[in-house]
């Protein structure tokens, strides 16, 4: 649960606060579960709830800059760096997004909502959503593709 409010949030302090606060609202809202198998589930939503509530409160104001059309090509073996890239680095990464970017790429691509349910979390428009999950995956791509450059630097 704890990556959860990493991703969520830009550093392990703020991972931290939401980490509390989600487990105090679970603590305090358990006699609400009526079903024990779902109890995960359930834990997990509380959790994804309660980052998206505290980035809400840290960072009311999301805007994402415009970026150069250029960024958005794919390296060629994408899929092989990623699979060379550890968790941490991967987290790492989406840490890096902006605000918005992040919040809508960790909940249509992680934690698999929709963009209708993401437009009514976020009290966003749909078309927003897909906006920020496109420049999420072009600032991504980008930075996987610095990564890659870097890497085979190291090696030579």
């Amino acid at each position: 649960m704890f990556s959860i409010c990493l991703r969520y949030t830009k550093n392990q302090e703020d991972a931290e606060d939401v980490f509390q606060q989600a487990f105090f609202l679970i603590y305090k809202n358990l006699f609400q579960l009526k079903d024990v198998e779902a109890l995960s589930g359930w834990i997990k939503r509380i959790v994804v709830n309660e980052a998206i509530e505290f980035t809400k409160r840290k960072y009311y104001l999301r805007v994402v800059e415009p970026m150069d059309a250029s960024l958005n090509l794919l390296p060629d073996n994408a899929e092989g760096v990623l699979s060379q890239m550890s968790t941490d680095e991967l987290t790492n990464l989406i840490q890096q997004l902006p605000t918005g970017c992040r919040e809508v790429f960790n909940m249509y691509v992680i934690d698999g909502f929709s963009h209708k349910e993401i437009s009514e979390k976020l009290n966003i428009s749909i078309g927003t959503s897909k906006s920020q999950l496109f420049d999420a995956r072009k600032i991504l791509k980008m930075k996987i593709s610095i990564n890659k450059r870097s890497a085979i630097k190291t090696v030579s």
